[in-house]
């Protein structure tokens, strides 16, 4: 799999050696020039140790280049003279330099982006600017449906809409969180390589993911896989599953692949939730068979479903659907996740008291995980009447929201601790006499009630633990293997 590394002045620290030292995975080096303003072109070409593609992208396509055509010329004229492996032109914007400045076809990336939406002419834009006598055309529209990331992958699925060599020089994803999958998924049905942010903190457009994130997802595959899964929530642009599953995947030589399914609007979630073969993904010869499901979706699966686990008819809630022929089958690993992430603990489960803040979807799973291992469970919500209602269908106890008598376990199954300005879901007293936190938020920093709890010297189950153990349960229920356990912790960094 080959990457181009997009550098902005964002990821930009000291010019010069961040050339030097491209992102690992990287095979190109884009640099931005319109984000880059001053960059001396041919200093930076010399000090790349990779190939440089040089782009100059115009304010109407999501950049902050001038759209004058006179001082386009001039400066993607200096980039060719710098020597520049790649040039990119914008069709729009650019076709006549295609033969005026006298470039070979080999050097030219012929780019189109949309940044309100997706046009239904993408095929009529990918054919003509496949006429144009380039080495590579790309395709950036922005995905704001399922309907829309359906109509992109097509581009480079259907056999019907191009030749065989034209689709390998075709690169066609799509911007934003919905658009993600494209990402993944375009270098895997043919595209000759991907776009990739320098860093995670400086992505050149919305969506995208560093070199090192995608090769640990789709780095075990060589092209398209044999089954599809994916992570389901309203933004899960940035979730570990993929790198989680790509890790078990590759260990266990599976040739599947998770992707990412950010569904902001919940009424496409029947484009997912559906049989075996009725996806989506189906329709474009993608076959998915089984979804990670996470906020705010786990009541919505545990409805859609035809079948419910024994786990899931209990919390009404469901985190994995299988999908089966004329059957979606619902089950609750999150279960699994705390129980088995406490266990590894050394945390004994039997007659224990837990607390758990919250009552969503997350809550109710492990909440039941937590009782059927013989742990003795209340509920406590903000919203008093609803914590009563959740605790009461499952025969569980529940406390007041002012109720601050604390227990052995702490479980946070709130969003509370994404946010640095959160406040802590258990106040410094209850963290005190506690035994063990379950924080089932996970981020890239240490969420306060992680660093509150193993400053009191508490056992702490941090997010990525929980999401680890809930992970390798889903795993062996989507694949019928055992997890290999110890690449999908180290996948993590745990």
């Amino acid at each position: 799999m080959q990457w181009i590394a997009s550098l902005t002045s964002q990821s930009s620290r000291v010019f010069s050696d961040d050339l030097n030292t491209p992102p690992e995975g990287a095979d190109v080096v884009e640099i931005r020039l319109d984000l880059l303003p001053g960059a001396e072109v041919a200093a930076a070409v010399a000090a790349s140790p990779l190939p440089v593609l040089a782009t100059f992208r115009s304010g109407a396509e999501g950049g902050q280049g001038s759209d004058d055509p006179v001082y386009r010329r001039d400066i993607l004229r200096k980039a060719v003279e710098s020597g520049a492996h790649l040039i990119d032109l914008e069709w729009a914007r650019d076709r006549d330099l295609i033969h005026e400045l006298g470039l070979s076809p080999e050097r030219i990336v012929l780019s189109w982006h949309d940044t309100a939406g997706t046009p239904g002419n993408l095929r009529d834009i990918a054919t003509a600017m496949l006429a144009e006598p380039v080495a590579l055309a790309k395709i950036v529209p922005t995905a704001q449906s399922l309907d829309d990331l359906e109509q992109i992958l097509v581009l480079s699925t259907s056999s019907a809409t191009f030749q065989k060599r034209d689709r390998q020089r075709l690169i066609a994803f799509a911007m934003g969180s919905i658009g993600v999958p494209s990402r993944y998924l375009a270098p895997l049905l043919g595209a000759p390589i991907g776009f990739a942010a320098w860093d995670a903190d400086a992505p050149a457009a919305a969506g995208q993911q560093t070199p090192q994130r995608m090769n640990a997802a789709v780095g075990h595959l060589d092209g398209p896989p044999r089954r599809l899964y994916g992570v389901v929530g309203a933004d899960v642009s940035e979730s570990l599953s993929p790198t989680l599953y790509g890790a078990a995947f590759a260990a266990s030589g599976i040739p599947d692949l998770m992707v990412p399914l950010s569904v902001p609007n919940p009424e496409d979630l029947a484009h997912l939730f559906t049989p075996l073969g009725k996806t989506l993904f189906d329709r474009i010869g993608l076959p998915a068979h089984g979804w990670a499901v996470t906020t705010p979706y786990k009541i919505i699966a545990a409805e859609m479903a035809t079948d419910a686990a024994p786990r899931v008819r209990r919390a009404g809630a469901a985190n994995t659907l299988l999908l089966k022929p004329e059957r979606v089958i619902a089950e609750n690993t999150d279960a699994d996740g705390v129980v088995g992430s406490l266990m590894a603990a050394g945390v004994s489960l039997a007659g224990a008291t837990v607390l758990i803040e919250g009552v969503g979807g997350a809550a109710r799973g492990a909440a039941v995980g937590l009782d059927l291992a013989g742990a003795d469970v209340v509920l406590r919500s903000r919203d008093a009447d609803k914590g009563q209602r959740v605790a009461d269908s499952l025969g569980l106890g529940w406390c007041d929201p002012d109720d601050r008598a604390g227990a052995e376990i702490l479980v946070n199954a709130t969003p509370l601790g994404r946010d640095d300005e959160d406040a802590l879901p258990f106040n410094q007293s209850e963290i005190d006499i506690a035994g063990a936190v379950v924080d089932m938020v996970y981020r890239d920093q240490k969420t306060a009630l992680v660093t509150a709890a193993e400053e009191a010297g508490l056992v702490v189950v941090d997010g990525l633990m929980m999401l680890a153990f809930q992970g390798m349960a889903q795993f062996a229920a989507f694949t019928t293997t055992v997890p290999p356990r110890d690449e999908m912790l180290r996948s993590i960094g745990r």
